[in-house]
């Protein structure tokens, strides 16, 4: 039984190579209905999504890696827009779980980044994660208030390039036990 959901998840891929062209309002729309319909402990959405599409910033933020040269994180010059997702902890309902060593506001905020990742697909869009940044440059980057820190970054734009023909998995075998 085939599903538009598992194509969209298979043609999803890590895209490091974009067009200079900005990602159309019409795309930007559709990936914030994506982020606001993900799902969240309690419902409460503990995070804020910020849309970067400053040159300027983009490169600020591309340079703010954390060991090793600044050109580790060259290629997200090509992306037209980086999506922060932004958590917040002061909220109570999220300060109990972590005092338990849960952290539901950083695991809602990548839900909802993988939301926004699916949705950019289908629309045409590349994506990428961004993991390897020093979180506390890139906070002060984007200006954050108390409480608030940076989960995740994606890169988002139009693939300069045709996606890879092949792409390698682990067996069922190796990652699920029955």
């Amino acid at each position: 039984m085939e599903s538009h959901v598992l194509d969209i998840i298979r043609k999803r891929y890590s895209c490091r190579r974009y067009q200079s062209k900005p990602v159309s309002h019409e795309h930007i729309a559709i990936l914030k209905e994506a982020v606001r319909w993900a799902p969240s402990a309690c419902n409460r959405q503990p995070y804020k999504i910020h849309f970067i599409t400053e040159k300027e910033t983009i490169t600020r933020l591309a340079g703010a890696v954390p060991l090793g040269p600044a050109s580790a994180n060259a290629w997200m010059l090509t992306a037209p827009m980086i999506a922060a997702a932004v958590g917040s902890r002061e909220m109570v309902w999220h300060q109990l779980p972590r005092m338990l060593g849960a952290d539901y506001h950083r695991t809602d905020a990548v839900i909802a980044m993988d939301h926004l990742s699916l949705a950019a697909t289908e629309a045409g869009l590349g994506t990428c994660w961004v993991g390897w940044f020093a979180r506390k440059k890139v906070r002060r980057i984007l200006r954050l208030g108390m409480g608030e820190e940076v989960i995740i970054l994606m890169t988002v734009g139009y693939p300069d390039r045709d996606p890879p023909k092949e792409r390698k998995r682990k067996d069922p075998g190796e990652l699920f036990v029955e």
